[in-house]
């Protein structure tokens, strides 16, 4: 067989397999590219944690906006009133003692009622975590993800529940009614194409 001949038979089988590596759709093709732009950063925030790299990437493919953007942000109307409610009537809003925000000024608690970075924390949950909102705004806002996560919802990782894992994120309730109806539907599509880019190392081939 001539040296053409060879190569001209070789080509469709090339062409076969870099095909067959390729994304199978555009959920797929997200979480390569999360995997090519943030796979170092998330393998180094969930090292020694109960957390799988796949359950981080699929958060931050569904919280951050577009998918990836560390300077996500997303101001909650609702958060707001109730941190109000709480400054100057007392009424009760989850964990946060009234004195903790009795004396913060309304741009204070715009940013409490704001969430920030890849995965969304709460500017509020910085009460309880002892971070600052630059920290959740910053080049660490995974290693306090990790923190939150793991004091928020860490039993429901621990036990591989992955559906009530995310609808504690999103909602803060393992049965909680996510805004966006497919949210728990893509996370779980997308852990499973991002264990595949860690087993391929995010190759088509």
């Amino acid at each position: 067989m001539s040296r053409f001949r060879r190569t001209a038979a070789a080509f469709p089988a090339a062409l076969l397999l870099f095909l067959a590596g390729c994304p199978e759709n555009d959920d797929d093709a997200l979480m390569l590219h999360i995997y090519h732009s943030l796979n170092d950063e998330i393998q180094d925030a969930v090292d020694g944690t109960e957390i799988p790299p796949e359950y981080m990437a699929a958060l931050i493919s569904l919280e951050s906006h577009p998918a990836g953007n560390r300077d996500s942000q997303r101001f909650e109307p609702g958060i707001y009133e109730r941190l109000i409610e709480l400054k100057y009537s007392g009424e009760p809003f989850g964990y946060i003692p009234r004195n903790k925000i009795k004396d913060l000024d309304d741009q204070k608690l715009r940013e409490l009622a704001t969430s920030y970075g890849l995965t969304q924390i709460m500017g509020y949950h910085c009460l309880e975590l002892g971070c600052s909102i630059g920290d959740l705004k910053g080049e660490f806002h995974l290693l306090w993800a990790v923190a939150y996560i793991r004091d928020h919802y860490g039993k429901q990782i621990r036990k591989k529940n992955w559906e009530a894992s995310f609808r504690m994120h999103n909602t803060g309730r393992v049965d909680g009614t996510t805004a966006r109806k497919d949210y728990v539907e893509k996370g779980l599509a997308r852990m499973q194409y991002y264990r595949k880019w860690i087993q391929q190392e995010g190759s088509l081939f």
